[in-house]
């Protein structure tokens, strides 16, 4: 591992010379120059990880060297050495971008403590680039997987459509003899649960795109005024045409008109009521219920399902997270869906949570602004 690169400025001799050898005993690399002239050359030539300079020197002020550091070496860190125990020089060292100063005759263990929490602050600072830029990669190979994936998968889709429609005309067809027609039968219902699995790796991957575009900040909203009381209707009817097996029960109380993307909306709405229906028994009860309450709109989505644990009530709302209670093995799905959907719901300027019931499931509550209340706040901020 190579040693932490520091470069000292002061114009006493004496005082460069013993810090130099202060911080050579620890292990750094150390240049010692006695000019501000000498260490813009320095600086213009190598990067250092930590630049140590005084305030005051014969030919410079400190503060240039400060400013010229931030400029060619953003990462590196710098420390303002004073012999004025001043508010304005420190204040001043500050300002001009150090991350800490030193009064001189500087004390030994205070000189090396500062020095470790610089080095601490730049190895930070790198390891947050790095993260960022992992990010940026992963959002990009995201949007890149998943438009890389729509395309076969949609060929895939349209082929098995015409391959059903083949055999369903080949297993009617009365001149064919009843073997192959029955083979035909078979082959047919075959496709049509390759089709069901295609669907549901469709649904997938349009998660992953939703997700490489909200981070993008490319997902447009279409907005419009709708009245939520009619999408929590139809959001509950379309839920009970696909689950037979759970009561779906509505209690809603009036109109509530709200400013949003429809088709949004009811993407949260439709997971919110999925996500009930995957982790709530067979034949178990979810209630959706809308409130107007003072400016907002209130929809709620209670199920007897098998809960959240109490420190999972936030945890759920991350990327890919999936439930480590063994209960939820049965479930699928990438853990994408509540993320995408507080995202969304963000964006209408509402709320989405989670509750822990008192007794068995949990609770989904999103608020979202009425559309008067919207209106007046987007007239303020014009």
């Amino acid at each position: 591992m190579p040693n932490n690169k520091v470069l000292v400025v002061d114009d006493e001799q004496s005082v460069a010379t013993t810090i130099k050898a202060i911080l050579e005993l620890d292990g750094n690399e150390v240049t010692a120059v006695t000019s501000g002239m000498a260490a813009l050359e320095e600086l213009r030539q190598h990067e250092f990880d930590i630049v140590l300079t005084d305030l005051r020197l014969d030919d410079l002020d400190g503060i240039e060297i400060l400013r010229e550091t931030q400029k060619l070496w953003p990462d590196t860190v710098s420390i303002m050495l004073t012999g004025y125990a001043s508010l304005e020089s420190a204040v001043a060292a500050l300002r001009g971008g150090a991350y800490d100063y030193l009064i001189k005759p500087s004390d030994v263990d205070e000189l090396r403590a500062t020095i470790g929490r610089a080095l601490e602050r730049r190895q930070l600072r790198q390891r947050l680039v790095e993260l960022e830029q992992l990010d940026r990669l992963k959002t990009q190979f995201l949007s890149m997987a998943s438009h890389e994936l729509r395309t076969p998968l949609t060929a895939v889709s349209g082929f098995m459509q015409i391959a059903r429609r083949r055999m369903s005309r080949l297993s009617g067809a009365t001149e064919v003899p009843a073997a192959w027609r029955q083979e035909a039968q078979k082959a047919d219902e075959t496709l049509e649960m390759a089709s069901r699995q295609s669907k549901k790796l469709a649904r997938l991957i349009d998660e992953l795109l939703d997700v490489s575009r909200l981070e993008q900040g490319r997902v447009e909203m279409r907005l419009a005024e709708i009245d939520l009381a009619e999408v929590v209707r139809e959001v509950a009817e379309r839920m009970r045409l696909l689950s037979n097996a759970h009561e779906i029960a509505t209690q809603i109380d009036g109109t509530a008109p709200i400013v949003a993307d429809r088709d949004r909306i009811e993407q949260v709405l439709e997971n919110l009521v999925s996500n009930a229906i995957k982790y709530s028994p067979e034949t178990g009860h979810i209630e959706m219920s809308l409130q107007v309450n003072g400016a907002n709109a209130v929809v709620s989505v209670r199920d007897e399902g098998i809960g959240v644990a109490p420190g999972e009530v936030e945890k759920i709302f991350g990327l890919f997270y999936r439930s480590p209670d063994p209960r939820a093995d049965h479930v699928g799905g990438l853990g994408l869906g509540l993320y995408i959907s507080r995202e969304i719901v963000s964006r209408h300027h509402g709320r989405l949570w989670a509750e822990r019931n008192a007794g068995a499931g949990t609770t989904f509550r999103v608020t979202l602004p009425l559309a008067h209340v919207r209106s007046r706040e987007e007239a303020r901020t014009a």
